[in-house]
């Protein structure tokens, strides 16, 4: 999409009233972004709102200003000035983004203008799969919708399934409502993006409900365990604040790196020592570093470590942890010394690649600081900032979603793509009774639904949302202060009209509302409620400061089995700095953005070693076929220099089969060489690894990047 192109979608987004030079009457063709008496022309107005491409929830505030568009009314074509939302940017008020934004947060704008939008309800017309629909009044879908669901609910509401964001929000909570007045099963979320290995590892580890948040910013030494915070793990504005400041942030004190990672991540780009450790053995990893922490270099907090802890790490076998995660002993010995002998060190633990075992690695990886005694400590890890809000207990997990998906009547997907991240969806969905979809574009999801109740884009609703992870307790709450371009509903208010229409009706949670539940917990008497809640409204939301005891109850870490070392060559999918789990796919602007290491554009590459390259004949751009028990792709190879040995890696967010003109048919989705297996405590989605066969492919094919170096010729690369 070029500048003149774009500029058009604005104007053809926005809307007013139009009246002919020849005096005819005005017609109203849509309603303004912001009203005419609210806009001056060269004046700019900001206002705040909040990020929703991720669960880090980061506050933000857009730029409206007055603009021009051409139109056509009966014939005649006419100039017309209308207000248009011209950027975003980060709230500087806001703990989690402090006025920065990523790039995601950056395209979310065109995501309002996308002309691939849907302008209103939509109905299948073709078979599931096929993306074929056509328009059907809001009237007319909500009762079918209602006769469905009506059915559901006297025959069997456990046979209701409701599959959405991992986000703990006033639409999750308004979901929990609507659930919970039918008789049916809490949400579920479809195991991506959800975290939820870091959570389950919080409880066993500290106890405590909810993602840690670490204060490497303070920090003299971070080691980095499966976490890539600088890409995209949790929230990697909040992190690269954060690692900005302890890198160059204090004089004459800076702060050092070691990532250990089963690729040659952002983090690892950035990091003083990568370390890495093959694919699934992490938690081989940590428990080789915690196990020379106790018999080698005692650390600091050895003596008041709880007893099993120590049972757990005394007992492990070097040698054979080494063998199994490919670090050498010695290098576990002198990053055990490192931290052991730095003055604020922390382990920041994670799973930005989800493993069968990631639970345990994370909840070992923790156990870490337990060791070091960073626990609640200044440059240590913090427990989670709860936000009094009660939000956080209508935030859902991915426990036996495929199971209710392959029983259910009626599902509603409301923000997710399992047919996209779950290869085994596909086949579910068609076999489900009724799907209701809310997605505002076909996507691969969509694709399967009876019917498409499209919600509002981000930046034309109101939401109050708890971030995953925030430095204090905090509420991003926005109202909506952008008129709906189209013929959209939100979904709450979808969620309340077929709640009243089967005779159970339920009230809406909204961001007042939330903000007004928090007045009245906070018990302040020196200010209204209405005051408190308008107050924190054009603020973006609500802050507060951190209280109580920064300790941690030890909970039973249990005992660990470690996974064997697989053979053969290994295939990972990851999270992308453009798209993430692939939502941002049908973006342009991200589509256009290089890949950090292969500089990929419109497309993604596999990642190869140099090794595995000469023996196959492979170089840069390359076709090649990738082929594992589950399924295979092909797709442009590139030669990373510093990919692991028999390791190939492919980043998430191409291939899908239905989204929009940028995305649709466009590269691979490495999820259908993954496969179907899941975290073995949390069941969240698995990115690998997975034993594959490479070879040459004869498909045509193109790798499109933006560095020059790559795209040369030998002998320059020798």
């Amino acid at each position: 999409m070029d500048r003149r192109n774009f500029v058009k979608l604005v104007g053809t987004a926005s809307g007013g009233a139009v009246t002919g030079a020849c005096g005819k009457k005005s017609e109203q063709i849509i309603p303004l972004l912001v009203s005419e008496e609210e806009i001056e022309p060269g004046v700019e107005q900001w206002h705040p709102s909040v990020c929703g491409d991720c669960g880090a929830g980061c506050g933000t505030t857009a730029r409206v200003m007055a603009a021009e568009r051409e139109i056509e009314v009966d014939g005649e074509r006419f100039r017309q000035q209308v207000a248009a939302i011209k950027k975003l940017e980060g709230n500087p008020a806001d703990p989690v983004s402090g006025g920065r934004l990523c790039a995601r947060g950056h395209a979310a704008l065109q995501s309002l203008y996308s002309p691939d939008r849907l302008r209103g309800p939509m109905k299948r017309v073709g078979e599931r799969g096929e993306g074929r629909f056509e328009p059907i009044s809001w009237e007319r879908a909500l009762e079918e919708v209602s006769e469905s669901l009506a059915r559901s609910a006297a025959s069997d509401p456990g046979k209701i399934l409701y599959l959405t964001r991992p986000q703990a929000s006033s639409r999750s909570a308004t979901a929990a409502r609507f659930l919970e007045s039918l008789g049916a099963p809490p949400a579920r979320s479809v195991g991506t993006g959800d975290f939820a290995a870091e959570i389950e590892a919080s409880r066993r580890a500290f106890g405590w409900a909810g993602i840690p948040v670490y204060e490497i910013q303070d920090s003299t030494l971070v080691l980095s365990i499966g976490a890539d915070f600088l890409g995209g793990w949790v929230s990697p504005v909040l992190y690269a604040r954060r690692y900005g400041h302890m890198r160059q942030g204090r004089a004459e004190l800076r702060g050092r790196l070691i990532h250990a990672e089963s690729r040659f991540s952002l983090t690892a780009w950035n990091a003083n020592r990568w370390l890495p450790v093959w694919p699934g053995q992490e938690l081989a990893l940590a428990l080789g570093i915690g196990h020379v922490l106790v018999s080698e270099h005692p650390a600091p907090n050895v003596a008041e470590v709880p007893d099993e802890v120590l049972a757990t790490f005394e007992s492990v076998d070097l040698p054979r942890v080494s063998e199994a995660c490919g670090i050498s002993i010695e290098a576990m010995r002198e990053t055990a010394a490192a931290v052991a002998q730095a003055s604020a060190p922390v382990v920041v633990a994670g799973a930005s690649m989800v493993r069968e075992n990631s639970a345990d690695a994370v909840t070992a990886a923790c156990a870490l600081n337990v060791l070091l005694g960073r626990v609640g400590e200044p440059g240590g890890v913090m427990p989670p900032a709860a936000s009094g809000t009660g939000l956080e207990d209508s935030r859902p997990d991915a426990q036996g979603w495929e199971a209710r998906l392959a029983e259910a009547e009626i599902v509603f997907v409301d923000g997710v793509n399992p047919a996209y991240n779950a290869p085994s969806a596909a086949s579910a969905l068609t076999e489900a009774g009724t799907v209701v979809s809310f997605s505002p574009f076909v996507d691969d999801t969509a694709a399967y639904a009876d019917l498409i109740l499209p919600d509002h884009d981000a930046l034309e609703k109101g939401r109050a949302l708890v971030p995953d992870v925030s430095p204090v307790p905090a509420v991003s709450a926005v109202e909506s202060f952008v008129s709906p371009l189209y013929d959209t509903r939100s979904t709450e208010d979808v969620l309340v009209a077929v709640a009243e229409a089967v005779g159970k009706p339920i009230e809406a949670m909204d961001p007042a509302g939330v903000l007004g539940g928090l007045h009245q917990q906070m018990g302040s008497a020196s200010t209204e409620q209405a005051a408190f809640v308008r107050e924190q409204l054009r603020q973006g939301g609500w802050r507060g400061e951190r209280t109580g005891p920064q300790g941690a109850g030890h909970a039973a870490l249990g005992s660990f089995r470690e996974a064997g070392k697989r053979g053969g060559l290994q295939f990972q999918a990851y999270a992308s700095v453009q798209f993430g789990e692939g939502a941002g796919a049908n973006r342009p602007w991200l589509q256009e953005m290089p890949d950090p290491g292969s500089s990929a554009m419109w497309g993604t590459a596999v990642e190869v070693d140099p090794g595995t390259a000469a023996g196959l004949g492979v170089t840069n751009g390359s076709m090649v076929r990738v082929e594992s028990a589950s399924g295979s792709l092909e797709a442009p190879a590139y030669v990373h220099p510093a990919a692991i040995p028999g390791v190939v890696s492919m980043a998430l967010g191409q291939g899908h089969a239905n989204y929009g003109r940028y995305a649709s048919g466009r590269g691979a989705n490495p999820m259908a060489v993954v496969g179907d297996s899941r975290e073995a405590a949390t069941g969240a989605i698995v990115h690998g690894p997975v034993e594959v066969t490479l070879s040459m492919s004869e498909s045509r094919g193109r790798l499109i990047q933006f560095s020059r170096q790559d795209r040369d010729e030998a002998p320059h690369r020798v």
